[in-house]
């Protein structure tokens, strides 16, 4: 990118990282929200915006996988290889779920990521970001848009130590923490629009590291990976 290119509201950005199509056929599509603080990565890590960011997602991830039937089918699957008989179809998909956050196990947590390598899905994000700003000044060192779409990306992602979860350990209601990723690798395709932002939903007057993100996201297999069956 130029850097210290000023451009007019809205804006739009297209990021190609694995390219890998992701198609209309067998496809899952979610939104997810989020409203607060967020940080440019620039030059500095900034792990306890990223994983505050995280801790809002994981509730609506949960959701997620409380609510796709694909998905709570695939976790009872799981659960019911560990005991065919055992329980109910609730206690079965807990059974799953479980077995998942065990595969993942950092810092004291144990994460329950839905894109992954083992599960050969493809996942592209398409991101509408409201910030107060009126102008996009797009800098070539990672700063501004460019190191704000970093955050988010890393946020998506499971992290990879205590330090890079902010220092904090599970809280209350996050065991297992859901998240999108694995590793943000995994995803093929990003859009980004960016435009700004009047007021939050609640009318506070937003700060100047305020944003509201729309993350779009549409998953699908790739063929001859185990967790298709879920997936048709």
């Amino acid at each position: 990118m130029v850097a210290g290119r000023e451009s007019i509201l809205p804006y739009s950005l297209v990021c190609v990282n694995t390219g890998e199509a992701i198609t209309e056929e067998d496809l899952v599509e979610f939104r997810l929200l989020y409203e607060g603080e967020l940080l440019s990565s620039g030059n500095r890590p900034k792990p306890k915006n990223k994983h505050a960011i995280r801790r809002k997602l994981h509730p609506q991830l949960r959701r997620l996988w409380q609510t796709k039937n694909n998905l709570r089918q695939y976790a009872e699957h799981l659960g019911s290889s560990v005991d065919p008989h055992g329980g109910t179809e609730e206690e079965r998909i807990k059974r799953g779920i479980a077995g998942l956050g065990a595969s993942w196990p950092i810092a004291g947590y144990n994460f329950v990521p839905l894109v992954t390598s083992r599960w050969a899905l493809r996942c592209s994000v398409d991101i509408l970001l409201l910030r107060p700003d009126e102008t996009q000044v797009i800098h070539s060192d990672g700063g501004d848009l460019d190191g704000k779409v970093k955050t988010i990306f890393d946020a998506l992602q499971i992290p990879r130590s205590l330090e890079s979860a902010g220092g904090i350990g599970p809280q209350k209601d996050e065991e297992p923490f859901y998240c999108l990723l694995e590793d943000d690798k995994l995803i093929s395709e990003v859009h980004v629009t960016t435009d700004q932002l009047l007021s939050l939903p609640e009318h506070r007057r937003p700060e100047a590291s305020d944003s509201f993100a729309i993350m779009h996201v549409k998953i699908n297999h790739r063929g001859g990976g185990p967790f298709d069956r879920w997936f048709d």
